[in-house]
């Protein structure tokens, strides 16, 4: 396996430099997707795909770059996210035939799990994050795309521009008959909200308008779907103003 380090960057240079420290020694590409421009950066190559392209398309150029390049494999990196020691190599030992995605445990600042991989209905088109760590590797219905190994050749749906683009990728592995993976000793630091807050309109809208995309065109799906960023706007206790983000993230894709 060549494995290169694949870093989307919308903002927050100093959390870029943490996430650079964290992988130091890896072969890294990161993808410059600021208003102003990054420039060069010492122990990272940079390529620069504009302003506010959105996830997905700067992981695919990411992506893209690392193939041509000659790696074999991309570790897919949140700017906000430091793998812990030793993370890398315990995702890239479970790599083998019929796998097409391995990632960790995510943990918040405090060290509580946020994520041990997502549990995702079909039927009703609920989306959860697990948080009950396993003692095993683990098939799971999807991971997060904050820490994530992949095939360099695979790409994102770049129709989801901040949301569920992860959910979808690990849906399409599925249905090719390829396995998506947790590693439960691996873990990697997540701060989540660096580049869009997650209690705020605009991500609101995009992880309802992905929400949408992912589940189709299904009356009753999309409606439910509405019902669950609804409820959890409640369940948060606002903003208000988050309520204009989910009438935005259904105009999205309507």
């Amino acid at each position: 396996m060549r494995l290169c380090v694949v870093i989307p960057h919308r903002r927050r240079r100093d959390l870029l430099g943490r996430a650079l420290a964290a992988v130091e020694g890896w072969p890294v590409v990161v993808v410059d997707d600021t208003d102003e421009g990054l420039g060069a950066l010492p122990g990272a190559a940079v390529v620069r795909l504009g302003g506010g392209q959105g996830f997905a398309k700067a992981a695919n150029r990411g992506l893209a770059a690392a193939q041509a390049a000659g790696f074999t494999h991309a570790l897919l990196l949140n700017d906000d996210a430091a793998p812990a020691s030793g993370c890398v190599e315990a995702l890239q030992a479970a790599w083998g035939p019929n796998v097409g995605a391995v990632g960790p445990v995510l943990v918040d600042p405090s060290g509580r799990v946020e994520s041990a991989g997502m549990r995702f209905s079909a039927r009703t088109g609920r989306l959860r994050q697990r948080t009950s760590v396993p003692d095993d590797v683990t098939p799971v219905d999807a991971l997060s795309g904050a820490c994530l190994l992949l095939d360099s050749g695979v790409r994102f749906h770049e129709g989801f521009r901040h949301g569920m683009e992860d959910v979808a990728l690990c849906r399409d592995l599925d249905e090719q008959g390829l396995s998506v993976l947790l590693v439960p000793w691996a873990r990697c630091a997540h701060l989540g909200g660096a580049t869009v807050s997650r209690r705020g309109r605009a991500a609101t809208r995009h992880a309802l308008a992905g929400h949408l995309r992912l589940v189709g065109d299904a009356p009753l799906k999309r409606g439910l779907v509405v019902g669950y960023a609804l409820a959890q706007i409640l369940r948060e206790g606002g903003p208000v103003e988050r309520l204009a983000g989910v009438w935005e993230g259904w105009r999205d894709v309507s």
